[in-house]
């Protein structure tokens, strides 16, 4: 079994998702169901540390690590890190949502219109700005890149 941490949605209790009890299900004879060992809430929040990137298209991408530059220098750059459940919410409201092809996708606003690499990272630096004003992120355990200033 893949052990992972989670916390719970009312009380906030964090531990291994392994530690949860198994009760008897209210609903279905015979079933048990997994709840807080604290509260007895039975949905969690999946704690699993996660790095978010965007390629110089302004594709923005999830998973548990960013993959590794190229020979020739090109590669992602890492735009923030925090726990799946957090990481995934918050970029899903921060950034623009493909249409067309890139239906489903993330992509960081400003940066597929850009014409030139220096125009790209402009508009990454100050998306990652107006990202960073988020109390909640900071909350939930969502750190963003800071872009130097060039």
């Amino acid at each position: 079994m893949n052990d992972i941490e989670v916390k719970c949605t009312r009380c906030r209790h964090a531990c291994m998702e392994s530690e949860w009890l198994d009760v008897p299900s209210k609903r279905f004879s015979g079933c048990t169901e997994r709840t807080c060992p604290r509260c007895g809430c039975k949905s969690y929040y999946d704690m699993t540390p996660q790095v978010a990137w965007c390629w110089a298209s302004g594709l923005i991408e999830i998973g548990d690590q960013a993959p590794a530059d190229q020979v020739d220098g090109s590669g992602p750059i890492v735009i923030a890190r925090g726990p799946r459940h957090a990481l995934n919410a918050h970029l899903g409201a921060w950034a623009r949502h493909g249409q067309g092809r890139s239906a489903g996708k993330l992509l960081v606003p400003g940066v597929p219109e850009a014409d030139t690499q220096r125009e790209k990272g402009d508009a990454l630096g100050k998306w990652l700005a107006w990202c960073s004003g988020s109390r909640a992120a900071k909350r939930n355990g969502v750190t963003l890149t800071q872009m130097a200033a060039s």
